[in-house]
């Protein structure tokens, strides 16, 4: 009886200490080579204006540390991420919700569509964080790293197609499967891309 107790509770330390290893937050460096931060302005002279912890597009001014309201982002998004903004939309209603639902990683990590530290592509992220997301220093570094997963990802559908995407629900139908493999989230995204309501 005292070895079978002696055994479950070994059993117990071990996976307390394995649940407790897998919630800790270790930075991991980024991939060499990499800028360890981006100037917006490179990209989008002219258009973006970044000025201390705020963004400039035209009229609007919005705080880098705070995340802006769906319709926001997404008028931010026709300029970053250009022809898929309303992809890059959709997925940030349903990875960490509208406004006001910001999920713990867009809160923590300003990562608002789910994106994971990646090992391959260049990235904005600043750090891995819990589980592989990305950690970034903001939410627009967040979205210019999601232009930049976008980029890979047409490239890897043209070698699959022999041409680039010409729908979002065609590209998601391509992403389904590596970026979530989970009908449920396939299905909510859909219906949000039928049913967008931000043009």
């Amino acid at each position: 009886m005292n070895k079978w107790i002696k055994n479950i509770v070994i059993c117990f330390i071990a996976l307390s200490a394995v649940w407790s290893f897998n919630s800790l937050d270790f930075p991991e460096p980024k991939p060499p080579g990499l800028p360890r931060t981006i100037n917006a302005n490179t990209f989008f002279k002219d258009k973006v204006i970044i000025n201390g912890n705020h963004l400039f597009i035209d009229t609007l001014k919005l705080n880098l540390k705070k995340i802006p309201q769906v319709k926001d982002l997404y008028t931010v998004s026709k300029i970053v991420v250009g022809k898929w903004a309303k992809l890059y939309t959709v997925l940030k209603i349903e990875e960490s919700g509208r406004d006001g639902q910001n999920s713990y990683y867009a809160k923590n990590y300003f990562n608002l569509v789910g994106m994971r530290y990646p090992r391959k592509r260049k990235t904005t992220a600043i750090r891995r964080g819990n589980d592989y997301y990305s950690v970034y220093a903001n939410w627009y570094e967040g979205m210019i790293d999601f232009r930049y997963y976008i980029e890979y990802m047409e490239g890897s559908f043209f070698r699959k197609h022999k041409r680039y995407p010409k729908t979002e629900e065609e590209f998601i139908n391509h992403l389904y499967g590596s970026y979530n493999k989970y009908s449920k989230w396939y299905n909510d995204v859909r219906y949000l891309l039928r049913n967008f309501d931000y043009d």
